[in-house]
């Protein structure tokens, strides 16, 4: 008994010392093995930006013009719609790059002393900022890149461009649109004349009741007589196709057609209607892939 005694006496003093010993040992004094390190590193995240495509097309779309003086055109007011985050909570500064030279030109608002982290952004920009994209059969139609940046306050920065379109009032007259854009209306009626068996007969007349002034290198005129597949008649100072040509009545000598203007229509070098006959007719502003009027059932007799 006294032996049993003693050795769990001796085991309890062995597991004390033991539990002493390895409770003095405290991991984080542990020194590093070679080649490691006890320091740990904070990842800064750089801010997040995006803009919005649909705010920012639908703003530009209704961008104020700005005239001079002599009522010429130039600039345009505008906003932009932008958002940003800082995903560590960090402070930002943030605004658009006009010129994309990497630098802020418009900072963003600030609201209750706080820099406000998504919203519009007022623009009143000239036309000299701008590019105008005649090369690409867009007259009167200028365009804009911007960039939007966002810095935080450890100097992480992230920018992102956005794009914006712009069309001169003077060409708004060109488009066939609803809201405050033009309305084409075209009537036709009989021709003097009778067709017969030749091939230089006048059909019809098309008159231009209601609509802007549409440029006749943007339009297509297609008849369809008596129900058969549709022919291109030649605009007004153009070469003949050989089917058909529209000679131009009223004011001749510009390039546009206009209100209470108006084209006959003539046979060219073949015969369309050797009699009475129905014709449809179809024009298209060729620029914007639209049909801006179609006139039926317009007697040729």
């Amino acid at each position: 008994m006294r032996i049993t005694r003693t050795l769990n006496v001796l085991t309890l003093t062995v597991l004390l010392i033991l539990t002493g010993c390895f409770g003095l040992v405290d991991d984080g004094v542990i020194p590093p093995s070679e080649g490691e390190s006890n320091t740990s590193t904070t990842i800064n995240n750089p801010p997040q930006v995006t803009s919005s495509v649909i705010l920012n097309s639908l703003t530009s779309e209704s961008a104020e013009p700005q005239y001079n003086a002599d009522d010429e055109l130039t600039g345009f007011e505008f906003n932009l719609y932008y958002a940003a985050i800082d995903l560590d909570g960090d402070s930002m500064v943030m605004g658009w790059d006009t010129d994309l030279d990497g630098q802020i030109d418009v900072n963003v608002s600030q609201s209750f002393g706080q820099a406000q982290n998504y919203g519009f952004t007022h623009f009143d920009m000239p036309l000299t900022a701008m590019n105008e994209l005649n090369g690409f059969d867009m007259d009167d139609t200028y365009h804009l890149i911007v960039a939007f940046i966002a810095i935080d306050e450890h100097g992480l920065g992230t920018a992102e461009f956005v794009e914006a379109y712009f069309i001169a009032p003077d060409s708004l007259a060109d488009d066939n649109n609803d809201g405050n854009l033009a309305l084409y209306a075209v009537s036709g009626k009989d021709a003097q004349g009778t067709p017969g068996t030749g091939t230089t007969d006048n059909l019809i007349m098309l008159t231009m009741d209601q609509g802007g002034d549409i440029n006749w290198a943007s339009i297509s005129v297609k008849l369809s007589i008596d129900g058969a597949a549709p022919v291109t008649c030649a605009n007004p100072g153009t070469e003949s196709n050989g089917v058909c040509t529209l000679v131009e009545f009223g004011t001749t000598d510009d390039q546009v057609w206009s209100v209470g203007d108006g084209v006959t229509v003539v046979e060219d070098g073949q015969d369309l209607c050797n009699n009475a006959c129905s014709i449809d007719v179809t024009i298209t502003d060729t620029r914007e892939g639209k049909t801006i009027d179609t006139t039926n059932n317009v007697p040729a007799e």
